[in-house]
């Protein structure tokens, strides 16, 4: 009988650490996908709120106005055509095709690769 608690305490403790561990991971994913912004749904405070860096307003304010006018983001390159998007911005903000959307994804690799000059 006490061999008997002693494996299914066993068996409950590692359920419980292998449930810590998945939930762990999944947290972590979602987290992961909520710094994945979307430049073509975003609002501008959605833009002007991103941890990475301080976005001002008017740069903001210039992706959504620009996509009104134009039409969704369906290439990265086409944020160079904002107003007030400079290379130093578009670097920052370092937009790429995911998934048919033009996103900023911290994660993700640099569009622009450095001059070889």
């Amino acid at each position: 009988m006490e061999t008997r608690k002693n494996v299914s305490g066993a068996y409950f403790t590692f359920i419980f650490i292998f449930a810590l561990v998945l939930l762990g991971g999944t947290i972590s994913v979602a987290e992961a996908q909520q710094k994945v912004i979307s430049l073509n749904k975003a609002t501008v405070k959605q833009l002007t709120s991103i941890e990475e860096f301080k976005m001002p307003e008017s740069l903001a304010k210039a992706i959504v106005e620009y996509r009104t006018k134009n039409g969704l983001f369906k290439d990265p390159m086409q944020l160079r055509k904002v107003p007030g998007m400079t290379n130093a911005w578009f670097e920052k903000i370092n937009p790429v095709l995911k998934n048919g959307d033009v996103v900023y994804d911290p994660d993700a690799e640099p569009v622009l690769s450095p001059s070889k000059c």
